[in-house]
């Protein structure tokens, strides 16, 4: 069974009818606007200020600064994810659409996986072509 609180969570006043949680629209707005509470950055261990729910390491090159093993660290961490898209268009830029009669050169957005097609046209017609050759 469920229970739900006796007074609102923000002036603490008791409830009544169907109210949950907070007395009145007033008291639950009040609420959203309250600061997050600080945390604890997932790399340096330094308390902050979050600006949103899901966010567990300090702002880049706002809470900290250079020369922080934070900022070294969130620095690191873009330079190889830097590293990773520049492989990615290394690789794919001699790459060509994989459709039967296509010689066009994909280009690679940086990310997730690379596209075997410059198309759906060029798609269907490999998938045709791969029907084809299966039947006979």
């Amino acid at each position: 069974m469920t229970t739900y609180e006796t007074h609102c969570d923000g002036c603490d006043a008791p409830l009544t009818g169907r109210q949950r949680r907070w007395c009145s629209d007033t008291c639950r707005l009040r609420q959203y606007s309250k600061p997050l509470p600080l945390r604890d950055c997932r790399l340096c261990g330094q308390p902050f200020q979050p600006v949103n729910a899901r966010q567990r390491v300090c702002r880049f090159e706002v809470d900290n600064s250079w020369g922080d093993a934070c900022f070294e660290a969130q620095n690191a961490e873009a330079d190889r994810q830097d590293d990773i898209v520049n492989y990615w268009r290394e690789t794919r830029d001699s790459e060509v659409c994989q459709g039967p009669t296509c010689t066009a050169e994909i280009p690679y957005k940086g990310t997730g996986r690379p596209k075997r097609f410059c198309s759906a046209r060029c798609r269907v017609a490999a998938n045709r072509a791969a029907k084809k050759e299966a039947v006979k």
